[in-house]
């Protein structure tokens, strides 16, 4: 549609709430924006090119039609927008990258809970704690707070045969075998959230104290216990929390940023400590003022958060009675959003902006480090322009058998984990050049069928060996017509082959081009070695049951879903093999048996 038909068309436009969607040629959405009044917000954007924003007017040059959906009122209208973008990722919208989802603790509702690593909040009954960005900064956490509160790990809690090798560890209290009680499990539990929730010094005082009249009753071995699980708490909450002036209960959030993008950074503060720390990189493409980004920010950031009564913010968002009043109704409480101006509490602004700079300034610092490496890279393979997505490829076997192949994705540089894709090739083979033929025939054929899990097509594609690998890969790129420039990397030499050229190209082994392709491979192979592991495994789990009287194929992989491995299994009785679909009791004995035949 013409920019004029456009413009006729706005006139119908009513001027209710709601919100507004701006399309391309093609249909996809490029905006999505929410009004309080449709025509009006809508007439600001159909202006003469001169009088708009640049970024507006690169976007208007695209848009050749537009939706609109009419709402009862601004709340309806901020949830739907809010929902829209979610759905399109519309390409001139802010976008918080690197949009995965964290792991979060979970405490589960089961009658004696367990203390899992989840990457989805799916269980109303449930306690869940995060989400977590550092993920090594939680795999410590867990391996602490298991030292203090020794849950149960295993599936099942009713009567095994005997207990497994926790208890022995004293890393589980064996509720499977009844050597706790209900109220005492459920009271281990109440100190695992006292902890997690940030009042962990009336639990370590009252270990404390455990600890000192275990000594007194000369009970040695029960002090050491407790004089080790109170000095794990306290350095839980060295590593997690940040003691603070006074006991405040509130939610910081503040923005960092450029004409291009943003860093928000969150600190959640419980009882006068930080007990969660996040930060987001904001994409700007349609240069935005800074309230329109808190407000996208606190929509987005408190989706699946409890927010707490006071939050703190470096900038007010646009429309602050709306956002409160939408906080309010997740908290269901009163919920408001203030602007520190002066005391205690712009001082604590101030430290998370500078945490915030300090971020900022590594973040450009890899960047242009990156940047560097790219431009050194293209010099010495003489290249074009700069690749910003490159691909690596890697095949891994052990004797020809459970034949994987590993696609890593660097991005501007960087690893670009989401992108990262793996193959299980179909025929086992001992053969890499076939291999990796099939594996590049298959990425750029969904490519040209339009598969959304493989594109963009990359600009630059490594692939970990020599000479005859290459050769393999560039016949397969002849063939299906695929103009990208492709390297190997040998190892040893770390000598770089391109194809119709006699020598290798030698690069210093400093070269910052040179570790970045070094850096790709090794990623390659790490992640092509742990997909292999992984087939042997489930293989090597499936080949314990063949020969099990009784047990099919069915049977097999009804077991298989049930319990996830053969350890888990040994672990369950005769009744919970036999409650598995498809069982009978016959079998169910005969599995049993077969799994402790070594210790019967």
């Amino acid at each position: 549609m013409e920019f004029a038909a456009l413009k006729e068309r706005l006139k119908g436009v009513p001027r209710q709430p709601g919100v507004y969607l701006y399309k391309d040629e093609n249909g996809e959405v490029l905006y999505v924006g929410k009004a309080g009044a449709l025509r009006q917000r809508m007439r600001s954007y159909f202006q003469a090119p001169e009088h708009l924003e640049p970024k507006v007017r690169a976007l208007m040059s695209h848009v050749r039609d537009f939706d609109y959906i009419v709402c009862q009122n601004e709340m309806e209208a901020l949830l739907l927008e809010n929902n829209l973008i979610k759905a399109y990722y519309p390409r001139y919208n802010i976008l918080m990258r690197d949009d995965k989802t964290y792991p979060w603790l979970k405490l589960t509702a089961e009658e004696f809970p367990r203390l899992l690593v989840v990457r989805e909040k799916k269980d109303r009954n449930a306690h869940y704690f995060g989400p977590y960005t550092d993920v090594g900064a939680l795999r410590e956490t867990v391996r602490l707070l298991r030292e203090i509160f020794p849950l149960r790990t295993c599936n099942s809690w009713q009567k095994q045969p005997r207990a497994c090798l926790n208890y022995d560890l004293k890393r589980c209290l064996a509720p499977c075998q009844q050597k706790i009680s209900r109220e005492d499990y459920q009271a281990l539990c109440d100190g695992l959230l006292e902890l997690l929730q940030g009042r962990g010094a009336a639990l370590i005082a009252a270990r404390e104290r455990e600890m000192q009249d275990a000594a007194a009753k000369l009970d040695f071995e029960r002090a050491a216990v407790l004089r080790d699980q109170v000095g794990a708490m306290r350095v839980l909450q060295q590593q997690q929390q940040v003691s603070l002036p006074q006991a405040y209960n509130l939610d910081l959030l503040g923005l960092l940023g450029s004409a291009r993008e943003y860093l928000a950074m969150v600190f959640r503060i419980r009882e006068g400590r930080v007990v969660a720390r996040d930060h987001f990189w904001l994409q700007r493409p349609l240069d935005e003022p800074e309230g329109e980004v808190m407000n996208f920010l606190l929509r987005r950031y408190y989706e699946d958060r409890q927010p707490a009564a006071e939050i703190l913010l470096s900038v007010l968002p646009e429309e602050p009675a709306l956002l409160a009043e939408w906080l309010s109704g997740l908290a269901r409480r009163r919920v408001q959003l203030k602007q520190a101006q002066r005391g205690p509490k712009k001082a604590l602004m101030d430290m998370l902006l500078d945490n915030a700079k300090i971020l900022w300034e590594e973040n450009m610092a890899q960047r242009n480090q990156s940047e560097r490496a790219l431009r050194q890279l293209a010099e010495a393979l003489e290249l074009e322009e700069l690749p910003q997505r490159m691909e690596c490829y890697d095949i891994s076997h052990l004797g020809g058998q459970h034949t994987v192949a590993s696609m890593v994705v660097f991005r501007q540089g960087r690893p670009s984990k989401k992108d990262y894709r793996r193959f299980k090739i179909r025929q086992e083979q001992n053969d890499d050049f076939a291999s990796l033929a099939e594996t590049l025939e298959r990425r750029f054929t969904a490519a040209r069928e339009g598969d959304p899990k493989f594109l963009p097509e990359p600009d630059l594609l490594l692939i970990d060996g020599g000479r005859g690998q290459l050769s393999a890969v560039k016949a397969v790129l002849e063939r299906m017509k695929v103009d990208i420039p492709v390297f190997s990397l040998a190892k040893k030499e770390e000598a770089i082959f391109r194809p119709e050229q006699a020598e290798p190209i030698m690069l210093p082994r400093r070269h910052e081009g040179l570790r970045l392709l070094q850096s790709m491979r090794d990623e390659a192979h790490r992640f092509a070695i742990g997909y292999n592991r992984l087939r042997r495994g489930k293989a090597l789990t499936a080949s314990l049951l063949d020969d099990v009287p009784g047990i099919g194929p069915a049977r097999r992989q009804a077991l298989l879903q049930a319990f996830g491995s053969v350890e888990k299994m040994r672990a369950a009785d005769v009744e919970a093999l036999g409650a598995v679909k498809g069982m009978s009791r016959a079998a169910a004995e005969a599995l049993f048996h077969a799994l402790h035949a070594e210790t019967l």
